[in-house]
């Protein structure tokens, strides 16, 4: 019985026909798919935007003038394959108090576009404290006013997508 060091099994030869051939590091062979890409030219737009399911949730409902509001956003992948979601900017997604991009009146969102990715069945979970504070300028901010306010959050996507990329809640201040 020749054991496996001596059948010379494991040597590589590239002029001999019946060697192993060796891998290339870079190659992934013939059986692997690049999921990232294929699912992004595979799959449509409207079925992408629907892929992805977006909630947003304050700690509480009411808050204490100056007490910082904590937040969660939470995205998903609801497909069993990686879904690819073209961003009109390279920061993924926003959040907006009352309709003011991240409590501010001072736009600051570059404008080169992204891509925000979802591996299978992904779940992404960020958060967020808000200050109470909406930014005037540079260097001016004031209190936010005492009442009910809304909290969105969407996907930073290019215009001509639906507002499926989207979540809203509200909360008092009191």
């Amino acid at each position: 019985m020749r054991r496996l060091y001596e059948s010379r099994a494991l040597e590589y030869d590239d002029t001999d026909p019946h060697a192993p051939k060796r891998r290339n590091e870079d190659d992934p062979g013939p059986r692997s798919i690049d999921w990232d890409a294929a699912s992004h030219a595979i799959l449509p737009r409207r079925l992408r935007q629907h892929a992805i399911t977006v909630d947003v949730e304050t700690t509480r409902d009411r808050y204490a003038r100056d007490a910082p509001v904590e937040f969660r956003v939470t995205f998903r992948n609801r497909l069993p394959f990686p879904v690819t979601v073209p961003t009109s900017s390279p920061v993924p997604w926003t959040w907006s108090l009352d309709g003011l991009d991240e409590a501010s009146h001072v736009a600051s969102h570059p404008s080169d576009a992204g891509l925000f990715e979802f591996g299978r069945a992904e779940r992404k979970r960020f958060s967020r404290r808000w200050t109470q504070r909406i930014r005037q300028d540079a260097r001016t901010w004031t209190p936010a006013e005492t009442g009910e306010h809304t909290l969105g959050v969407r996907i930073n996507t290019p215009e001509g997508w639906d507002d499926a990329l989207a979540a809203e809640t509200t909360f008092y201040i009191e």
